[in-house]
Parts: C-alpha cells; sequence; structure tokens
C-alpha cells in the first residue's frame, strides 16, 4: 500500500513539474522571442542613425571642400580677368595682389605666378627662389594649359614641399597664359582634420591614384588596399555618400565612409573602428 502511495505521489509530482515546465516554456518564450525581436531592431535602428549621422557629417564637410576650393578658384579667376596679363606680370603689382589676398584671407594663398605659353614664370610673388622658373614640363602645366580652369593634385614640385596649385588660363594677343595661385597645405589640412569622432573617426583625401592628398590624423597610415577598392567599386557621383562595415588589414572591424570631390578627382574617406562608433 505504502508502495502504491509512493509511486502515485511519484507520478503526480513528475507530472506537477512538466506541467509547471510547459506552462512556464509557453509562458516565456514569446517574452524571450519579443525581447529579442526589440534587441535586433533596437541595433538595426541604432546603427542607422549612426550611418546616416557619419554620413551626413562627411556630405557637409565634402561640400565645404569642395566650396573652399571653388572659392579660391574664383579670387584667381577674379584677378586674371580683371587685370590681366600686363599688369599682373609686374611683380610689384603682383606682390600688391598677393597681399591683399593675404590681408582677406589670411595664410591660405602660398604665392601667385604668371607663367607664359613656354612654361615661363615671367612674374612671382611669394617667400620662394622661383623667379623665372621653367614649368615646361611639369605635369600641372600642362593639364592647365588645356583647360580654363585648373586645380591639381598635392605635388613637391620645385620648391621641394607639399602643396597644390590653383591656376587660371587666359588669353593676351592670341596667347595662352596662366596665372597659378598656391593654396597652403597646412591650412587646407586642418580644413579636412576638423572631421575627428571619438578615438578613432578621422577623415582624408586621397586622389583617383590612390595617393593621399592630406595628412592622415595622429600619423595613422590607413590601409592602402581598402580605400584602393573604394576607388574600384564607386562610381564618381556628387553627393553620394557610400557606407561599408568592413575588417581592416589586420582584422579589426571599421566603418568606412567616402564621398568624391573636386569633379571626381578626390575621394574624401572617414574610417573609425567599429567599437568606437557604436559605443
Amino acid at each position: 500500500m505504502r508502495s502504491d502511495r509512493r509511486i502515485h505521489n511519484h507520478y503526480y509530482h513528475s507530472l506537477t513539474r512538466k506541467m509547471v515546465s510547459i506552462i512556464a516554456l509557453v509562458s516565456l518564450t514569446p517574452l524571450f522571442l519579443v525581447s529579442g525581436i526589440i534587441l535586433y531592431q533596437f541595433h538595426i535602428s541604432y546603427q542607422e542613425k549612426v550611418y546616416d549621422h557619419l554620413g551626413e557629417l562627411l556630405q557637409k564637410h565634402t561640400q565645404n571642400i569642395d566650396s573652399f576650393l571653388k572659392e579660391k578658384l574664383a579670387d584667381i579667376r577674379f584677378l586674371a580677368e580683371t587685370f590681366g596679363f600686363e599688369e599682373l606680370r609686374d611683380e610689384s603689382f603682383l606682390r600688391d595682389r598677393l597681399e591683399t589676398l593675404q590681408k582677406d584671407y589670411g595664410p591660405v594663398f602660398v604665392d601667385l605666378g604668371v607663367v607664359n605659353a613656354q612654361g615661363l614664370q615671367v612674374a612671382y610673388a611669394g617667400p620662394f627662389k622661383l623667379e623665372k622658373a621653367h614649368y615646361y614640363d611639369a605635369d600641372w602645366f600642362r593639364k592647365a594649359m588645356e583647360r580654363r580652369f585648373f586645380i591639381s593634385d598635392v605635388f613637391l614640385g620645385l620648391r621641394g614641399l607639399p602643396h597644390f596649385i590653383v591656376a587660371v588660363r587666359d588669353n593676351w594677343k592670341g596667347t595662352h597664359w596662366i596665372l597659378r595661385a598656391t593654396i597652403d597645405f597646412v591650412a587646407f589640412n586642418n580644413l579636412v582634420e576638423n572631421i575627428h569622432i571619438g578615438k578613432t573617426g578621422f577623415a582624408f583625401i586621397f586622389n583617383t591614384k590612390g595617393e593621399p592628398q592630406t595628412k592622415p590624423f595622429s600619423d595613422i597610415m590607413p590601409d592602402r588596399k581598402t580605400y584602393m577598392h573604394f576607388l574600384a567599386r564607386t562610381e564618381p557621383k556628387k553627393n553620394r555618400i557610400n557606407i561599408v562595415e568592413a575588417r581592416d588589414h589586420s582584422g579589426k572591424k571599421k566603418i568606412y565612409v567616402s564621398s568624391f570631390l573636386k569633379h571626381g578627382d578626390w575621394m574624401m574617406l572617414f574610417q573609425q573602428d567599429s567599437s568606437d562608433a557604436f559605443a
């Protein structure tokens, strides 16, 4: 009798435990599923907000730099069209124009030069000894002679320092001539460095050959394979922002945001560690 009662009690205890387990499972499973869905949706929503923020930031920064380049080119165009070859080839007059530009815009304009069709700099105003410099074989000169307005890539040139130029080609007595100005590399680089987020987020610019046009933040050289991949896979469209999350050569997960500027000649790339971006 006692044995039957023990078996009977064990059966009901076992049945009770199973029923409680089933009720708990049935009750908690939807809760876990809903919690998981909410967490996933929150993660996606937060990720989209971070992406949108970075994309908007880079787009505004790209537009600011494009505006900077256009404004400097417009300043040189105004000089070329207002005064012309005869006045600007007078070096004392050219020095006055450079001083005026530097008073209005600070040290952004380093120097000015008037170059004839043979590549000879017939007038120069600035801190370097570049009077009568010959530019006929220079890559920037050949390109500048082919178009009305020109902005070069960053290069060392005769002065041996990184810089780039804006140039305007004009006509005097049926012959082409060029007014060129050097843009201060440090001032331009500071403009790009203004975009810095968190501990690891920074931007830099490179040309279509993958050559850096600015100094990377804190001397951190980005992985060249990564941004060459962006150049190869991205079509240069105005105001187009591309966002990719991928691992770099060391295996660290990063967010890359890219945008073209200077009519597709340059690309700005922002990179940040994913852990830093989503912190």
